[in-house]
């Protein structure tokens, strides 16, 4: 079990919980919703990912995207990041995430 505080309004059909409001929910339900940006780990404070465009790989290569961009790419694609905050450390996390799925 895992809290969340929510960014957006969360309904189903047992529970609804409010923005702002922290919940309690199974792990991978918890996982799926701060993947999607619904909300937050309880008492998260690192700084969220401003949204950017979404940026295809065909498009632009890794190494020619900004940081918020590789952040949103590793979203998008479920990577995680870890600690990396530098653009280094962050292409290094995707270049390894898709070695091991490769």
């Amino acid at each position: 079990m895992k809290h969340i505080t929510m960014k957006t309004l969360y309904a189903s059909a047992t529970r609804s919980v409010q923005a702002g409001q922290t919940a309690e929910f199974e792990d991978a339900e918890a996982d799926a919703l701060v993947a999607g940006g619904y909300g937050v780990y309880e008492g998260d404070t690192r700084p969220k990912p401003q949204q950017v465009e979404h940026v295809e790989l065909k498009d632009k290569p890794l190494d020619k995207m900004t940081v918020d961009q590789l952040t949103a790419y590793a979203a998008e694609h479920e990577i995680d990041l870890g600690d990396a905050t530098k653009k280094a450390d962050i292409l290094a996390a995707i270049a390894k995430a898709s070695a091991q799925q490769g």
